[in-house]
């Protein structure tokens, strides 16, 4: 597909552009490629990234409408993956207090800091 700010005039517009969402940040998202804006005149709610989508589009990029087609494959829900993250984040975390406390006991090996790590973890997740 041609950008959608004017790169070509090929496009009859709205235009109809449909795919997975691959970015998205505050002010669009990225399909195919190709960053399209929310309107500040027509603002719209974004999909999460993995999403399958259908927008119209004006000829200045910006979304006039979006459908959800269908919400992010397998990878599983906003919530299951907020939970996977979380969960590394608080390994990280208990891994990082862990090797603190053993460096400051000079006769600590990294087993030791490891073994520290999973009795302190399982304690977090009691």
């Amino acid at each position: 597909m041609s950008s959608p700010n004017g790169a070509s005039g090929d496009h009859a517009y709205p235009m109809t552009v449909e795919g997975v969402v691959e970015a998205v940040n505050a002010k669009g998202i990225r399909i195919n490629g190709e960053w399209f804006n929310v309107s500040q005149f027509k603002p719209v709610a974004l999909p999460e990234q993995g999403t399958l989508v259908r927008l119209e589009v004006q000829p200045k990029g910006f979304i006039k409408t979006l459908q959800v087609i269908q919400a992010t494959p397998e990878s599983g829900t906003p919530a299951a993956f907020s939970t996977a993250r979380d969960d590394r984040i608080s390994r990280l975390a208990v891994l990082k207090a862990a090797a603190a406390f053993g460096a400051s006991r000079p006769d600590a090996r990294s087993n030791d800091v490891l073994k520290i790590a999973d009795a302190w973890l399982a304690w977090v997740n009691q």
